[in-house]
């Protein structure tokens, strides 16, 4: 099998070929491009007069090469998929401009400790061990969600600061990705019935036995399922969950789009976020993970705090108003 480097530097050589003509007279470049906790190698092509363009990875061209048929056939396929992201992509950042572009503006949470190369090039503001950063979705199909990262470059261009960002990700998120809070029975019981699996009758029966008296697990995303954990941010969800069960919780990042609430008097939070470490260590991909630690929503207060502070930060190895658990002097 052909080894990484190899396989890039021959990326690098014969890409062009397989592009339609009209991009062959631009500049094609690897380049480091940093990730949600990581890096990876891009591949842009930028035509002569244009100031950006989409990037793939080769990363990701390796592991299909890996898998497929061969050279030739896999650098065909990331050359349409290139070239399609190519003819779809908007002029940024002018296009950002625009009003109708601003309400595409939504926020993300990544972990703090392992992001500090993306956060130094981009508007954020810190929440716990988490940094609240920027997007602009250009995309939303049945392919997924394009994004682009608001940098500070970006943000000088259109004239926003982090906290008109903030104010306008803020309004703009839980439209784009409408909240979802929903019991761990109900994911179970799709995994279980999903593919013509178990009868439902008898998924509920085998739920109704862990269930108890309550629910006493709950996933805090959204409906699309893709960088869902941000909603621990949106107190409301918070506080009509903790208001239900009639207890504070305990907050437990289970990746970048989800979170897993449970009361507070189901458990202690060390032993909480012991368990949290391993299943990012065992389960969760490095790109996805958000944080070792646990939270805790004091339902009183109305307040997010940190549960636990292990040392283990990094983890590599009314819509107008709306209100959001977060420090306001924790901006960048």
């Amino acid at each position: 099998m052909m080894d990484y480097t190899m396989f890039k530097e021959l990326v690098n050589d014969k890409f062009m070929d397989y592009m339609p003509e009209k991009y062959r007279n631009g500049t094609l470049s690897i380049r480091k491009v940093n990730k949600i906790n990581g890096s990876k190698d891009g591949l842009s092509i930028l035509q002569k007069g244009e100031q950006g363009a989409p990037t793939i990875y080769v990363d990701d061209m390796y592991e299909r090469f890996k898998q497929s048929d061969g050279l030739e056939a896999t650098i065909k396929e990331f050359a349409d998929i290139y070239t399609e992201a190519a003819e779809k992509m908007p002029l940024l950042p002018g296009s950002l401009l625009t009003d109708g572009a601003k309400d595409k503006i939504y926020m993300v949470i990544i972990n703090t400790e392992s992001n500090k190369d993306i956060l130094k090039n981009a508007p954020h503001r810190e929440v716990n061990d988490t940094s609240v950063i920027y997007r602009i979705m250009v995309s939303d199909d049945e392919k997924g969600i394009g994004s682009a990262l608001i940098t500070n470059q970006i943000a000088e261009e259109i004239g926003m600061s982090e906290e008109q960002l903030f104010k306008l990700a803020a309004e703009n998120t839980p439209k784009l990705f409408q909240p979802v809070v929903k019991p761990m029975s109900q994911v179970i019981f799709g995994m279980l019935t999903e593919d013509g699996g178990m009868p439902k009758d008898v998924a509920e029966q085998v739920l109704d036995g862990m269930r108890g008296e309550k629910e006493m697990m709950w996933i805090i995303s959204n409906n699309k399922g893709v960088s869902g954990a941000v909603n621990m941010l949106f107190e409301k969800n918070l506080h009509e969950l903790s208001r239900g069960m009639n207890d504070d919780l305990y907050i437990l990042p289970s990746s970048i789009h989800e979170v897993i609430a449970v009361p507070a008097s189901m458990g202690n939070p060390e032993e909480l976020a012991e368990m949290v470490q391993q299943v990012n260590m065992d389960v969760v991909d490095v790109s996805e993970r958000l944080s070792n630690q646990v939270y805790h929503y004091d339902r009183d207060a109305r307040k997010l705090s940190m549960a636990t502070d292990t040392p283990n930060k990094g983890i590599i190895n009314a819509v107008a108003e709306v209100e959001l658990v977060y420090d306001k002097e924790q901006k960048r």
